[in-house]
């Protein structure tokens, strides 16, 4: 069909329309869809205007902008808001950009009701009370309330037309507050606002009064409803929205949005419609509500084509059409179709993955598309023609290499697509061949020709080996090679009657009477979808809980209800163990279960085929490689067409191709399903094409299910337990770097701390063993996660701190004591590559300390200097670079965030419960909190690790101001306020903790003196503890004090001569036992004041701050190692004074265990 020809085709869909004082050039409306590209506030953002002039200069009609929130109190963050003035001058810039690029702008106002929880701060506003568990009921709004809301829609409407808005849209559907108030299945009030429609009506009618009222006569109001409730007792029918809609209509509103759809229930398959929904469903129910209220009406509903759109409005069923998810997949799919280029236009397929799912998806930052990954990066992810062409070799005519393909061609560089087999379009193909999946099939054939007439290269039959890599030498090699079915070790699967869902999809096999499926996912379960349209009687096993697992929300509700109406038997948590002949044999409840078949279908998923020679090829002739799609890891299609754009983009930029060009740096990592190791993880898989991670997890379900949403090419995850050396030997073969962030820590340490002294101090062990067997260990770069608990408790006057300071790890603290013994040996273990990175309080931290009897330890004038985790995350990431110099290594350094993050212990929690009204005071005995014995102190040294590393980020002000805000919305939520413990009830739960082992509670009640003397001193000192009242709580000094290290700090340490390092001994108590030193980093002989002789380096003695193992073996002895040590009675006697010279015995014995640990290694 010419194109002149498919131009004349669409004269209703061009056709001006006239609303009011607003005139459109069309009738395709792009419509108010979520997009999160707020962020985590509520301003418009460049990324929102960004997306939304696309848009517009792609033809869009009209542009209505995302829910808007109009209620302050109610409003969440991650949407945008209207709702106060402050929100003005970013909406200003959003509709001025709009019309500068020749559109007009709408904007939806919003009070979502239920759907605000996706903000827990957000108040929660519903039409009638509603139970939502036997303890708690979210209570009915007031009439004050109702009246409030209302008024605040006024107001917002006022703002809308001040900032330039051409229209507004009240939303009155899909749950939200007003359609609450509307649907006799969700309003259940007895007053004037419930009951019978002419009540219910009342609210929503109250909202377009005071809309119209606040904007001029020639501002036209739309207004979204569904056109009845579905799968809703009780519901709107559509006689009803009918009556509703006359009525608002009298009330003001000039347009209504026909939609459908509600999110509890099976209805939210229609509010976003997925594949499995025909094209137009809700065009008749539109068309009716038009009809009997002679009102402007917009179709909505999979309307994604051209044809069908331009088809009801030739029928005069609609007045306009939103197309939506179109404009997604295409921002130019407007001005394509006005001008013919039909074949062109890249079409939404209904899959959700990017729109819907990547909006439902509190891991996904925002909306984005299969079809088109530029979504909310349109600025970034612009085509440009380069000035200088270059070849690119794509193995493989898949989705990722066609998508790949065609924006190198767009771009202006050459791409030669290889496919091996003789068509293309890889799994995407074989997945249009399921039910209801046909617009995927068609889709990823235009994609192949799209490519071809764009000039791209296509070679069927034409498997890519390192002899045409080598042939052709391309500047960069796309390995898009795809993944085969994956077939698992279980005995049977190889026999005849055995097969796999692609040879079923692609028709390679004939399957016929009773089917048992093996696996219920998404393509299990679509297979078995495909057989019983075909006569199959099937039965499908899944081994998790549920089927349709990896399916989003309207995708599983819809494949749901298709699984039961075909009679397909799903069975879930069922282990197959065996085939057998006429048979599946499984684990079900503990039981062995028969399922007879005539045919059994493996679809348990995909695994990535080999590519390792032609990245060896590629990386030998200095050509980029680049991995795309399921031949880094098999995922869902949005992840490949994902990394195709992303490379096609980015593979000419020459830093992106000096690293695709060589070796990816392999990293491992402890401790990253941890709050620190998670940020270290994240940072380094931004990274990919500079790094791989290889992260070892215990094999928990709260892991697997953690580790999911990182599941990427460039993770490997091992699951085990790094106590195990065999497990620790494997993680560390092959790494460049080992990032040893895991450990045992509180409060799993305080309950079972001689299994944190294993653990802790077996680990790092392990690892340095594992490191000194590798072919060349100089080559392994091992960062070590020490801690600021080993040097103790320094509150004032010694509450400045640096490393070297002496080693003090408080009593009782076992946790503090394995991270010692295990930083010595990484400071003694001859490793040419090493670091000690010496953590602080990490924010945010462990949620579970707060129930334990920890919170007594912690004097009120403590101080830390805390770091984020986000930063912290950074600097972990940062050291495996190649920039970090030669002289970083073999020593140990302080982390923090700066000096703007020092809190003591009252500051924080006053930060942290201040907009409750309460702080320490108010939730503590003064009395009963520890005077000392804990950890912390400010850094004096603490810029030294983000001078060499980079790492700060964050402004304090900006990172306390956020923590502040998130309280202060809780406490202005009125629910979460009325939940809220008070200061009486939280005192008397801390209470109860403190009567917790290791409480200060339990401390007296039980008569533990050794635990008295350590946090107290005595019980004299205790009983002379002041009352709140006159306790001096304040902000301890900033001005710098420093402790004497014993030795002339003005020289380096390789420069101390042997008389230096003997005054050094001496100012420790004891002595320096050799008459040559080979270097800082070997161990030499060296005597404490109590005549322990012990092997330690200079540099872990100086810089390390680590003295005699032996005086720490089995108690803790402090007040008299004071008494003969100069350098140690710094830090003890200036807070305990001449008497506290008590000895505690260790239950456990740190020195003991490492000794134990290392003659089993034979380290």
């Amino acid at each position: 069909m010419s194109k002149e020809r498919s131009k004349a085709m669409f004269d209703h869909l061009f056709k001006p329309i006239k609303i009011r004082g607003m005139e459109l050039k069309n009738r395709i409306v792009l419509p108010a869809m979520g997009t999160k590209f707020s962020g985590k506030a509520s301003y418009v953002t460049d990324q929102l205007i960004d997306y939304h002039v696309a848009r517009v200069k792609g033809g869009s009609g009209l542009n209505i902008v995302e829910v808007s929130s109009v209620h302050t109190p109610s409003a969440p963050r991650g949407f945008l808001s209207l709702s106060e003035d402050e929100y003005i001058p970013g909406m200003k810039r959003l509709t001025e950009a709009i019309h500068a690029a020749g559109g007009k702008a709408g904007v939806q106002l919003w009070q979502g009701s239920i759907c605000v929880g996706m903000d827990p701060t957000a108040q929660i506003l519903v039409a009638s009370d509603m139970p939502v568990s036997p303890e708690m009921t979210v209570p009915g709004m007031t009439k004050e309330q109702i009246a409030e809301v209302v008024s605040c829609y006024g107001a917002a409407a006022k703002r809308a037309e001040k900032v330039g808005f051409d229209c507004v849209e009240i939303h009155m559907a899909h749950n939200y507050l007003p359609h609450s108030f509307l649907s006799g299945g969700i309003n259940h009030r007895t007053d004037e606002y419930g009951g019978s429609l002419e009540n219910r009506m009342r609210f929503p009618l109250e909202i377009i009064r005071e809309v119209r009222k606040n904007i001029s006569p020639d501002m036209p109001v739309f207004m979204r409803v569904d056109a009845h409730d579905d799968y809703l007792e009780n519901g709107l029918t559509i006689e009803e929205v009918i009556r509703f809609c006359k009525c608002a209509k009298e009330a003001g509103v000039d347009v209504l949005d026909v939609s459908r759809g509600n999110v509890i229930s099976a209805g939210n398959k229609y509010e976003v419609p997925p594949v499995d929904i025909p094209k137009g469903f809700n065009i008749e129910n539109a068309a009716r509500i038009r009809k009997e209220t002679r009102m402007v009406t917009i179709g909505v509903g999979r309307l994604n084509e051209p044809y069908i759109a331009e088809k009801v409005l030739e029928e005069d069923k609609v007045d306009m059409v939103v197309m939506g998810r179109a404009q997604l997949a295409d921002p130019e799919f407007v001005n394509k179709v006005q001008r013919g280029d039909l074949e062109d236009i890249d079409y939404c397929v209904g899959c959700n993955q990017g729109c819907l799912d990547g909006f439902a998806d509190a891991n996904c930052p925002h909306i984005t598309c299969l079809r088109n990954p530029a979504v909310g990066r349109e600025r970034e992810c612009a085509v440009t023609k380069t000035d200088k062409p270059e070849t690119v070799l794509i193995a493989g005519g898949g989705i990722a290499g066609l998508e790949a393909a065609i924006i190198l061609q767009e771009s202006g560089h050459h791409a030669i697509v290889c496919e091996a087999s003789d068509y293309l379009g890889g799994q995407f193909l074989t997945a249009g061949e399921a039910p209801r999946k046909e617009e995927m099939k068609q889709a990823v054939t235009a994609m192949g020709k799209k490519a071809e007439r764009l000039g791209a290269e296509i070679r069927l039959h034409t498997p890519v080996t390192p002899e045409l890599v080598k042939e052709i030498h391309p500047h960069t090699l796309f390995n898009a090679i795809g993944a085969d079915p994956l077939i698992p070790g279980i005995p049977g699967a190889d026999l005849p009657f055995v097969v796999n869902s692609h040879d079923v999809l692609n028709g390679k096999v004939s399957v016929n009477g009773n089917v048992v499926v093996i696996g219920g996912g998404m393509v299990g379960m679509e297979v078995a979808e495909y057989l019983a349209q075909r006569g199959c009687k099937v039965t499908d096993l899944e081994m998790m809980k549920e089927f349709c697992a990896d399916l989003g929300m309207a995708r599983k509700t819809c494949v749901t209800e298709s699984i039961y109406q075909a009679g397909i038997i799903p069975v879930t948590e069922v282990k197959v163990t065996a085939i057998e002949e006429g048979k599946v044999i499984g684990v079900k409840d503990g039981v062995e279960t028969e399922y007879p078949c005539d045919y059994a279908v493996i679809a348990i998923g995909s695994r990535s085929r080999d590519g390792s020679a032609l990245k060896k090829a590629a990386l030998e002739e200095g050509i980029g490689y680049m991995v795309i799609g399921d031949a880094g890891m098999a995922r869902r299609a949005i992840n490949a067409t994902r990394e195709a754009m992303d490379a096609a983009l980015t593979f000419d930029d020459p830093k992106v191709h000096e690293e695709v060009s060589k070796e990816k740096k392999l990293v491992f990592l402890t401790g990253a399903t941890g709050i620190m190791g998670q940020e270290t993880m994240k940072q380094l898989l931004s990274r990919k094409n500079r790094f791989r991670v290889r992260i070892l997890a215990r094999p928990s379900e709260k892991n697997r299910v953690l580790l999911k949403k990182y599941a990427c090419p460039s993770l490997e995850i091992i699951w085990g337990d790094m106590g195990d050396y065999d497990t620790i030997k494997r993680c560390v073969d092959g790494a460049d770097y080992v990032l040893h962030i895991g450990a045992m820590v509180s409060p799993a340490a305080d309950r079972y701390p001689e299994k944190t002294l294993y653990t802790n101090i077996g680990s790092t062990l392990n690892i340095i063993k594992a490191i000194k067997e590798q072919p060349d260990p100089d080559k392994v770069h091992f960062a070590y996660v020490g801690t600021v608990a080993m040097t103790g408790g320094r509150t004032e006057p010694v509450h400045w701190g640096r490393v070297g300071d002496p080693i003090n790890p408080s009593i009782f603290d076992y946790y503090a004591l394995s991270k010692v013994y295990s930083e010595l040996a990484v400071y003694e273990s001859g490793l040419k590559h090493w670091v000690s990175i010496r953590q602080t309080g990490q924010h945010p931290s462990n949620e579970g300390a707060g129930e334990e009897p920890i919170i007594f330890h912690q004097p009120p004038n403590n101080v830390l200097e805390w770091s984020t985790s986000i930063e912290s995350g950074i600097c972990m990431a940062n050291l495996c670079e190649e920039w970090v110099p030669e002289d970083f290594w073999r020593k140990g350094y302080n982390l923090s965030s700066g000096a703007r993050y020092r809190l003591a212990t009252w500051e924080l929690m006053d930060l942290n419960l201040g907009a409750f009204g309460l702080g320490l005071k108010d939730l503590f005995d003064s009395n009963m909190i520890a005077q000392y014995n804990f950890h912390g102190h400010y850094f004096s040294d603490g810029d030294k690790l983000d001078d060499i590393l980079h790492f700060r980020c964050i402004p304090a002000e900006q990172y306390w101001g956020s923590v502040r805000e998130e309280m202060r919305r809780m406490a202005a939520n009125p629910l979460i306020r009325s939940m809220f413990p008070s200061g009486e009830q939280m005192k008397a739960h801390n209470i109860e903790i403190g009567h917790k082992r290791m409480g200060t509670y339990w401390m007296f009640e039980n008569n533990e003196e050794d635990w008295i003397k350590a946090f107290f001193g005595s019980r004299e000192k205790q009983k002379a503890i002041k009352d709140w009242d006159e306790y001096d709580l304040h902000h301890p000094s900033e001005e710098v004090t420093y402790l004497d290290h014993g030795y002339d700090e003005t020289k380096k340490l390789e420069e101390l001569t042997l008389e230096d390092l003997k005054k050094a001994a001496q100012f420790r108590g004891g002595k320096c036992l050799v008459e040559e030193v080979p270097d800082i980093y070997t161990p030499i002989l060296w005597e404490c004041a109590d005549g322990h002789q012990f092997m330690m380096s200079v540099n872990a003695v100086l810089q390390g701050g680590h003295w005699c193992p032996e005086c720490l073996s089995h108690e803790w002895r402090y007040g008299q190692i004071a008494k003969k040590n100069p350098f140690y009675v710094q830090v003890w006697t200036p807070i305990h004074g001449e008497g506290d010279d008590y000895v505690i015995p260790m239950e456990y014995s740190g020195y003991d265990i490492a000794l134990e640990l290392k003659e089993q290694l034979g380290v």
